[in-house]
């Protein structure tokens, strides 16, 4: 063998026996004082908090890799902390963490750390939050964990970060609130962490690419009377939308239970969507000025449902600057979405009379709609201050209905326009709600159309009602003793001879309009004062009340 070769392979030999040695010094020697540094600055950078336990560590120069399982992070209840109490305290279980692919050489020379794969297995992170009574003594961060780590590297980049089978729990001190995320699993690719990067309009919180699916949310309402389940959902920033499967909100109780909490004439809620997408996500917005901004948010397919018991107290409330719009401009989170498309969803109002004590239903069938400039961004309402909604939807199941709303999201009053146009369609299919409501039935009602036109505020609505119809026969009805109901034939006679028209235009070729202005009391809603505009301009259109 030649000499060249000789001491190729001797100096060699003598880097892999040098690197062994370094590797067990390393495992034997420094492993033990850099564990113990590790969990004093855990201990100290909480203030005494926390505490860091794990079941095995061990590092490897030769393979650029380091593992540890059984990792804990949880409170440290040994010793007291001197700073005030945490307004939520962490919980933090690895099974298995392994990172690799560790550039060691290039970390020593240029304080530059790559890594290859930073890998989680079945992480869990409980955060039980402490309500505080004094929030003044609470210290808030003025740097993000990712900004302080900078400070310690100059610059940090990872091919890739696996998270596998986490699991997210929050809870609530004294109250019922809990939210479950039983199973997440998230990958990303390319993060860069410095200062430029974390700026990076192309990138989220450093990173190029995002991955994140969750297989099932369930949030239970502090007061533990509503439900909240999702899933499966899954976030790309590749693909640039957001979409969840099968979410459902509803009462955990029966409506009698819930009412008996609540004591108040509360309306109950059941919603179930097939899937929401959120679609055309700018990265951007979210980076420069945490803006949700999307180019569509697609709601497809499912039924709202709200039910109302108005034999329960009814305590005044002010519902002045509460209506859809204005709550839209409160929102703590800045938005800004170009469409919101609905499809084939049902829409279902139940309401229980305080008079009769009976539910009378009205219904929207197979509804699809779009809104439009769905935003609170004062740069997009500069552009364009108006979001408008047009939709269209089957009225009791039969009657074609469109509708037009125009929403000035700058008006300090709440300004906002509707017009709507109804096919024809028989009126007898109102009953459902009349009846139960007013004890009136309508026998017979040939409807041609109806159109109306308002505009309204904070103030009032005021507008135009129009209602073509023929045959106009409605029978007034009595309860008896023992709950059946019976028609007041002397009444209903009289009513429908002089009282009522029996079609509009009427015999002598007049049509009757509903003009109408009504002042908005304050504990009017949005939508009671949409239905109190309607049924004043159809009573003038019938003949109730005076033009």
């Amino acid at each position: 063998m030649r000499p060249f070769w000789k001491w190729a392979i001797g100096i060699a030999a003598g880097l892999l026996i040098l690197t062994f040695l370094v590797n067990w010094y390393v495992n034997y020697r420094l492993k033990p004082q850099w564990e113990a540094q590790l969990k004093e600055r855990i201990h100290s950078g909480t203030d005494g908090r926390y505490q860091l336990t794990y079941e095995q560590l061990s590092l490897s120069l030769l393979g650029g890799s380091a593992t540890a399982t059984g990792i804990r992070l949880v409170p440290d209840t040994t010793a007291k902390s001197q700073r005030p109490a945490a307004e939520t305290t962490y919980h933090v279980r690895i099974g298995r963490l392994r990172i690799s692919g560790i550039g060691v050489l290039r970390w020593f020379l240029s304080k530059k750390l790559h890594i290859g794969t930073i890998a989680l297995d079945t992480p869990s992170v409980t955060l039980l939050r402490h309500p505080q009574n004094d929030t003044t003594t609470v210290d808030v961060a003025s740097e993000s964990p990712l900004e302080r780590l900078t400070e310690l590297v100059s610059r940090i980049n990872v091919n890739r970060i696996l998270l596998r089978e986490g699991r997210l729990e929050m809870k609530e001190e004294g109250s019922a609130a809990h939210l479950l995320v039983p199973h997440v699993n998230v990958t990303l690719r390319d993060i860069r962490i410095d200062s430029t990067s974390l700026a990076d309009t192309t990138r989220l919180y450093g990173a190029e690419s995002v991955d994140v699916e969750v297989r099932t949310l369930t949030y239970i309402r502090p007061d533990s009377l509503y439900l909240f389940q999702a899933g499966p959902a899954h976030f790309q920033t590749d693909a640039r939308e957001l979409t969840i499967d099968s979410l459902r909100y509803r009462i955990t109780v029966s409506q009698a239970e819930f009412y008996r909490q609540m004591q108040r004439a509360e309306d109950i809620a059941d919603i179930e969507i097939a899937r929401i997408r959120l679609a055309g996500m700018d990265r951007s917005s979210w980076v420069k000025k945490e803006l949700l901004a999307a180019a569509a948010l697609y709601v497809d397919s499912g039924h709202i449902a709200i039910y109302k018991d108005k034999t329960q107290p009814n305590p005044p409330e002010n519902k002045i600057g509460k209506s859809p719009h204005q709550q839209l401009l409160r929102l703590k989170q800045p938005l800004a979405i170009d469409s919101v498309l609905i499809r084939a969803v049902d829409v279902r109002f139940t309401e229980v009379s305080d008079k009769t004590g009976k539910a009378g239903t009205v219904t929207f069938d197979q509804t699809n709609g779009a809104f439009r400039n769905v935003t609170n961004d004062s740069t997009t309402l500069a552009r364009d201050r108006y979001m408008r909604l047009h939709a269209r939807s089957r009225v009791m199941g039969t009657g074609d209905l469109t509708v037009d709303f125009r929403f000035d999201l700058l008006d300090s009053l709440g300004a906002h326009t509707y017009t709507a146009k109804l096919a024809a369609m028989d009126g007898t299919a109102f009953n459902r709600m009349l009846t139960p409501q007013l004890n009136v039935e309508v026998e017979s009602a040939a409807i041609k159309g109806m159109r109306f036109d308002m505009k309204a505020d904070d103030r009032g609505t005021g507008g135009t009602l129009e209602l073509d119809y023929d045959r106009l026969k409605v029978a007034f009805l009595k309860e008896d003793n023992d709950g059946e109901m019976s028609e007041k034939r002397v009444f209903s006679f009289f009513a429908n001879r002089f009282l009522l028209n029996d079609s509009n235009p009427d015999a002598n070729g007049v049509r009757h309009t509903g003009q109408l202005y009504i002042k908005r009391p304050n504990d009017f809603s949005f939508f009671k004062m949409i239905w109190r505009s309607i049924r004043e301009g159809t009573k003038e259109c019938i003949g109730l009340s005076a033009p």
